[in-house]
């Protein structure tokens, strides 16, 4: 069974493969800003030398909103060249991972209990359990341990299935709260 965070980050994965498919299409290309004739554009110039007017923006668009459509080419290019770089620093130099077994390195327990001192976690924690409003993080806790079949927030630093739970939660927490956000 998929897990809400395991499909957001399959969704993830995706939107990354499809804009590093377009990075190399675009691979060679400059874009830049255009101002002719009182309308501003947004001008590729394809490696093949042609130009091509992506876009033409209305007056109302702010200066930061034109550098960040200009841009759009050179960040998407930047971003996936920090997310390779990191990789590799992955690779080089992580403790062992899920993937391969073993527990992690980390007080695990500590960041539980900080976020069950944490509102949104409490309302994330009441529509996982379905149980009634949680107002402290006493009450937290308990869930907590109950739907990760604990009985010590420690056994998330000494036992890989605890652990491993755990993890799974922090990262369905964390796609909840980024999608409240939106």
């Amino acid at each position: 069974m998929t897990t809400p965070a395991q499909a957001a980050r399959q969704r993830e994965r995706t939107r990354v493969s499809r804009l590093t498919d377009i990075a190399t299409f675009c691979r060679g290309d400059v874009w830049s800003i255009d101002t002719e004739g009182g309308a501003t554009r947004i001008v590729a110039r394809r490696t093949t030398g042609e130009n091509a007017v992506l876009c033409t923006l209305h007056a109302e668009a702010l200066p930061e909103d034109i550098e960040l459509i200009s841009g759009a080419l050179e960040n998407v290019v930047l971003f996936l060249e920090l997310r390779r770089r990191a990789i590799v620093a992955l690779r080089q130099g992580q403790p062992i991972t899920r993937e391969s077994g073993g527990l992690r390195e980390g007080d695990f327990a500590a960041n539980a209990a900080m976020l069950c001192n944490e509102k949104l976690f409490h309302r994330f924690l009441e529509r996982r359990d379905g149980s009634r409003a949680i107002h402290n993080k006493e009450h937290a806790d308990g869930i907590l341990k109950k739907l990760l079949r604990i009985t010590s927030k420690r056994q998330l630093n000494t036992e890989e299935r605890a652990q491993t739970a755990f993890l799974d939660l922090r990262a369905d927490f964390e796609v909840w709260a980024t999608g409240r956000g939106k």
